[in-house]
């Protein structure tokens, strides 16, 4: 009777030992993708050489988020003329808060603003406005 005992508190343990193993292997859970809005600038919206674009908004995502980035390119020529990034901790919302010195502009340039954001996942969405910088 005692070795029936020690035989099924045996196969618990390792039942127990199998169940509470180590899950690095586990994937990820499929993606509820986050939701991006502006705030700040609306689309067409004309900025200045030297005068404060202002990017304002606020992202949802249930995963949690990781990270924010802020690219600011040339439409025509897909050069980034800004970046910035935040770190939001593991958070599902977010508001984000990006100010930018438009700096570098001789004539009238199409741009595009864009917010990536990076869960805890590591998936990212991203949202685009367009914008016009000029001299």
């Amino acid at each position: 009777m005692r070795r029936s005992y020690y035989i099924v508190l045996l196969a618990g343990l390792c039942i127990l030992n199998n169940g509470c193993g180590d899950k690095k292997d586990t994937p990820p859970p499929a993606d509820t993708a986050a939701v991006i809005q502006f705030t700040t600038p609306s689309a067409g919206a004309t900025f200045l050489n030297g005068t404060m674009m202002q990017v304002k908004g606020n992202i949802i995502d249930n995963d949690g988020l990781s990270t924010v980035k802020l690219e600011v390119r040339n439409a025509a020529s897909n050069t980034v003329m800004y970046q910035q990034n935040l770190s939001t901790g593991n958070v599902t919302y977010f508001d984000f808060n990006f100010n930018w010195t438009v700096t570098g502009i001789s004539s009238a340039t199409n741009a595009t603003v864009r917010v990536i954001c990076t869960d805890r996942y590591s998936y990212q969405v991203s949202k685009d406005v367009s914008v016009v910088l000029t001299d």
